[in-house]
């Protein structure tokens, strides 16, 4: 046992160290998206590409190998949910699965994600798919030679997304939309159809950047999103990026013509931030910590973006301090008016500003 616990404990030291290095590249990742001046790119791309280079060495090394063999011998008879039984089956699968990944193509895809970047922000900017067509082409081929690295039976999507929803294949997952289109289709053709029900005008009469901001920002913290151990900044895209339990940051973006914008967004990206800063420390800087899978994390954050962000007790409760806030572009509007309006459904070009009805359209299109 004392050897057990001896090997379990150098394992445990190398995925820490794996841990470190992946964190550090994220949190290079999101000072990209938030401040880092537009010079920076060329030095980030190779910085970011490096780390996580070091990273895939560390973990597909032979001691790790050795190190997950003996153990999962030794450790064998413990209980399927136990840690360290969860360890071994967790950190089994992704070591597998990343030895069959060249360092030089993981080094290179972190690379070219890092340098598409600042492209897709400018075309987003300028309409102009043209700006970042060529990255985007680079990056769908860099992909697929990780599928073809990573191997499948059936379709190259497959392997990819084995590595998101461990076990799904993409034919599972065109059931699942085949089923959801059956349904939502003739559900938004007849919310069409009775377009002008619902009022939303008030959403678009101007409401001040900063102080949406500031309003976000209480709001997801009374809703029990930690400040002491996260923050929120401005993005061209909404995300949430967690470097341990202690660190969860979200980003959120603001229209000062469309208000669901930000408070939405921050909501959202808060469920992500929770999720994370729920997590024990106990399986800190291990491939346990982060989350089930995205599909769990996405379940937090649009729980708490559509379930309570848009439900009529929840608008009963913060529409008032929310009046307060803005009183100019609210007068005459009432908590019953405002909540009719922040789920009035209706069709866009943009997922992430897209009702609970229509979101999942942009999700079966892609």
């Amino acid at each position: 046992m004392a050897n057990t616990s001896g090997k379990l404990q150098e394992l445990k030291t190398i995925l820490a160290e794996v841990s470190d290095l992946e964190r550090a590249a994220a949190l290079l990742e999101w000072d990209q998206e938030t401040y880092m001046p537009p010079g920076g790119v060329q030095s980030r791309s190779e910085q970011f590409s490096t780390l996580l280079r070091l990273a895939h060495v560390r973990f597909t090394s032979d001691a790790v190998g050795g190190l997950l063999d003996d153990l999962e011998d030794e450790l064998g008879g413990r209980p399927y949910d136990s840690d360290e039984a969860s360890l071994m089956r967790v950190t089994r699968r992704d070591y597998d699965q990343a030895r069959r990944l060249p360092a030089d193509l993981v080094s290179e895809a972190a690379r070219a994600g890092s340098v598409a970047q600042p492209h897709w922000q400018k075309a987003r900017k300028e309409s102009n798919f043209s700006l970042f067509a060529p990255y985007l082409e680079k990056n769908v081929e860099l992909n697929r030679r990780i599928a073809d690295a990573l191997g499948y039976q059936e379709r190259p999507y497959d392997a990819l997304l084995d590595r998101y929803e461990p076990g799904m294949k993409t034919a599972d997952l065109e059931a699942i939309f085949e089923e959801l289109k059956r349904a939502i289709v003739p559900l938004i053709a007849d919310i069409a159809r009775n377009a002008d029900a619902v009022d939303d005008r008030v959403l678009y009469r101007g409401f001040d950047p900063d102080l949406q901001l500031a309003y976000a920002a209480d709001l997801v913290k009374r809703l029990g999103y930690d400040m002491e151990r996260g923050r929120q900044d401005l993005s061209t895209h909404p995300f949430s990026s967690a470097f341990g339990p202690g660190d969860a940051r979200i980003t959120t973006r603001v229209s000062r013509d469309f208000f669901n914008e930000c408070l939405f967004g921050s909501i959202h990206e808060s469920g992500h931030a929770m999720y994370n800063q729920g997590m024990g420390q106990d399986i800190d800087r291990t491939p346990l910590w982060g989350g089930a899978s995205p599909g769990v994390h996405e379940s937090q954050s649009r729980l708490w973006e559509n379930l309570v962000g848009r439900s009529r007790p929840f608008w009963r409760h913060f529409f008032p301090s929310l009046r307060a806030t803005f009183p100019e572009p609210l007068h005459g509007v009432d908590d019953e008016a405002f909540y009719s309006a922040v789920n009035r459904a209706y069709p866009s070009f943009i997922r992430v500003e897209a009702d609970e009805v229509t979101y999942n359209m942009h999700v079966l299109l892609r």
